[in-house]
């Protein structure tokens, strides 16, 4: 059982902290804990961002151990080897972030409790399947953030394409968190309105948001802010219960013809996590880049177990 409205962030480097303070920011929980394996460092941004929010709300935010976190009712899960610039893929992080991510999921597995799971440790599609594998959860309180994150990117450089407000766009990018990430163009809209982009548009377009990681990455070191903004909109619409579509790394259980795997995909999340896992009609094209994603982690899940 859940007494105060309580979160936890394991891992607070750069990405960690700043979900944390965004959580802290906004007020969603009444507790927010912060454990990082540099205790110091938990500690620092614990204060830094409690004296933040001081004039704000009353969020009460301080560093701990795993059995701080018991009684959570979301825990974000950022620990792990960042991408750095030299790194062409997210793969590269594979052997060092799965141990990582083994230990994390045996501490919480410990723990017990009912818990949803915000993965980001990259590579996040796999990581998240591993969280789902070692602790033992239901698959629907097992989420990874990845898939808005890369929505946002598309809406951003399409927002630029038309020279529309970036609200004006919708559009969504499922599949692999990586080089096979499918932007959805059959459901594009711009003011409501279908767009039809060709060939070459679309090729400059997922060219684009490939590079527009590593990008980032090589002027200031990592991507934070992003990554760190879309995964609380997802928290704060699973508290609020919203019943709103996200689309979200998800441990499937036959939807897309798929099973025991971890990909992004429209979900509709709330107040106990994946309460439905949204199947689209996707064209030819979609449906070739989003199975070879699919394939490609089913083959390093299998190369890693």
């Amino acid at each position: 059982m859940r007494g105060k409205l309580k979160a936890s962030v394991i891992g607070t480097g750069n990405l960690g902290s700043c979900i944390a303070y965004e959580l802290a920011n906004r007020g969603i929980f009444e507790e927010i804990v912060l454990v990082d394996i540099i205790r110091g460092l938990a500690e620092g941004n614990a204060l830094d961002i409690g004296q933040a929010i001081a004039l704000r709300n009353n969020t009460e935010v301080y560093a701990g151990d795993y059995s701080d976190v018991e009684g959570s009712y979301i825990i974000v899960v950022t620990a792990g080897k960042p991408r750095t610039p030299e790194m062409k893929t997210r793969l590269e992080l594979l052997e060092v972030n799965k141990r990582i991510i083994s230990d994390v999921a045996q501490n919480l597995r410990r723990i017990g409790g009912d818990a949803i799971i915000v993965t980001l440790t990259n590579p996040v599609d796999i990581m998240n399947y591993l969280m789902w594998k070692y602790t033992g959860f239901p698959r629907e309180r097992i989420i990874g953030s990845a898939g808005m994150l890369d929505s946002a990117r598309l809406r951003y450089i399409l927002s630029r394409k038309f020279g529309v407000p970036v609200l004006d766009v919708e559009a969504y990018v499922i599949g692999e968190h990586g080089d096979a990430q499918v932007p959805v163009f059959s459901k594009v809209r711009v003011r409501g309105e279908a767009r039809i982009l060709g060939e070459a548009e679309k090729f400059e377009i997922m060219d684009e948001i490939r590079r527009s990681a590593l990008e980032i990455i090589s002027k200031k070191g990592a991507t934070i802010y992003a990554p760190a903004n879309n995964t609380v909109n997802m928290i704060e619409g699973i508290i609020r219960n919203e019943g709103k579509l996200y689309v979200c790394s998800a441990i499937l259980n036959g939807e897309y013809n798929l099973r025991d795997i971890s990909i992004g995909v429209p979900a509709i999340l709330g107040s106990d996590g994946v309460e439905e896992i949204v199947e689209w009609d996707l064209d030819e094209d979609e449906k070739k880049m989003f199975y070879s994603g699919a394939e490609s982690i089913r083959r390093t899940i299998e190369s890693i177990l």
